[in-house]
């Protein structure tokens, strides 16, 4: 006999995944309360940096009722710009299929804004998640600020250094962080830079042998202005030592300092010393300047090396498959909790909000073979676990995708991307 328990879904983090998730399973009829860290949506100005979602991550959203908002919020993606920093030169590649692109802080706007319209969904801010545990009675969900939240199921959506994944050793153990030999350096540009265009993204190319290429891109919303991102690797510092940057987080301390884990910027009023600056600005000038010449050169003082890349890799042992839920199907990973990856492809965004279609869509077609007009327990740990042990096969090989771009294949010297690139096909962008 089914247990008829009424299902109470505690999700750990506040990000796109899990407010998607919160807005899917409120569409079911399963109630759900998100806890989020941050006090203030995206607190940190380190996120501002630009996300651009194609067809999966924007049909994703329309399944939340998000989509139209989105795209009122965003600017179109049709085009590809190949910019050659030494010359000026252009060669403009068209989208199959457009690609919105938008802040971080922005698009967090349009899912938060229709997830706090929902009768069964419940925000809760200023206290993150610091561990779950299971007893008789349930799920146990511990704050940071002391507090305990009883849920028949708990959603890890809260990020690459998941607390809800550490709580529990069958999830743990398949994950390890990788370091990826590979950095960005950030800037923010206060103005569109002379001549380039917002219906698209940039792609700067100096010189092969400087091994590092330059993302630009325009950023929609009240700042404007243009996000503006060198890649670069370990290789490159042997041009360029100065850029070296921050010591890699030790194993111990995952997690330990949240979103700065990511980046070694503070966040935007603090500026970055002169020296950085004054370099770049040089590097600019020498290597790429015909971009220099079209760039704000405020922007040098915005710079931030960001931390080497990491990514999440999740291996099974003893023959056994990877998954992404409990064996009892009471917890269940989405987003970076799940499947971070390296920002190379620009996946992350799209495959999290998948996921949590993903996670939903299982319940929801488990409710329809039982006749359920309303979700039970026993039904929410079927879809829990089909899930976890279907959607990794679908992640895995975007994550290892994604993961070969931050290796500089030093055979060729090219860094740069190329209109054939994988993250150029609107299938995979």
């Amino acid at each position: 006999m089914a247990n008829q328990e009424q299902p109470r879904v505690l999700i750990s983090g506040g990000g796109p995944s899990g407010l998607l998730a919160s807005i899917l399973l409120n569409n079911i009829g399963v109630p759900s309360i998100v806890i989020e860290r941050a006090k203030e949506p995206d607190e940190w100005s380190t996120k501002s940096y630009t996300v651009v979602l194609g067809d999966k991550g924007q049909s994703s959203l329309g399944r939340g009722g998000c989509l139209k908002s989105a795209q009122e919020a965003s600017f179109e993606r049709r085009f590809v710009f190949f910019f050659d920093g030494k010359t000026g030169k252009v060669k403009t590649i068209p989208k199959k299929s457009p690609a919105i692109g938008f802040t971080r802080p922005l698009l967090m706007e349009c899912i938060e804004k229709i997830a706090l319209g929902c009768p069964r969904v419940t925000l809760k801010r200023g206290a993150g998640v610091s561990s779950v545990s299971k007893n008789d009675s349930g799920i146990q969900a511990h704050l940071e600020d002391g507090t305990t939240i009883s849920a028949t199921h708990v959603i890890g959506a809260d990020g690459k250094w998941s607390k809800v994944r550490q709580s529990f050793p069958s999830l743990s153990s398949q994950a390890k962080i990788i370091t990826s030999p590979s950095f960005r350096v950030h800037m923010d540009s206060p103005t569109v830079p002379k001549g380039f265009r917002t219906d698209g993204t940039y792609v700067i190319n100096p010189d092969k042998e400087c091994m590092f290429y330059i993302i630009a891109s325009s950023r929609p919303g009240a700042s404007g202005g243009y996000s503006i991102t060198m890649v670069c690797y370990d290789e490159t510092l042997e041009r360029y030592p100065w850029l070296a940057p921050p010591a890699d987080v030790k194993p111990g301390n995952y997690g330990k300092f949240g979103w700065e884990d990511f980046f070694s910027a503070l966040p935007e009023a603090m500026k970055s010393q002169g020296t950085l600056s004054e370099n770049l600005e040089q590097m600019f000038l020498q290597e790429v300047p015909e971009f220099y010449d079209a760039l704000d050169k405020e922007i040098f003082t915005s710079a931030r090396v960001n931390r080497r890349t990491t990514w999440l890799q999740m291996s099974a042992k003893d023959g056994k498959n990877v998954t992404y839920s409990t064996e009892d199907g009471l917890v269940a990973l989405i987003g970076d909790a799940a499947h971070a990856m390296t920002p190379s492809m620009g996946e992350g965004c799209n495959t999290a909000l998948e996921s949590a279609v993903k996670l939903v869509d299982r319940v929801s077609s488990i409710m329809e073979e039982k006749g359920e007009s309303a979700c039970s327990t026993d039904t929410l740990n079927e879809g829990f676990v089909q899930y976890g042990l279907g959607r990794p096969k679908e992640c895995i090989p975007i994550q290892e995708a994604s993961a070969s771009r931050n290796i500089l294949k030093k055979e060729v010297k090219n860094t740069t991307p190329t209109p054939k690139d994988v993250f150029l096909d609107p299938k995979t962008s």
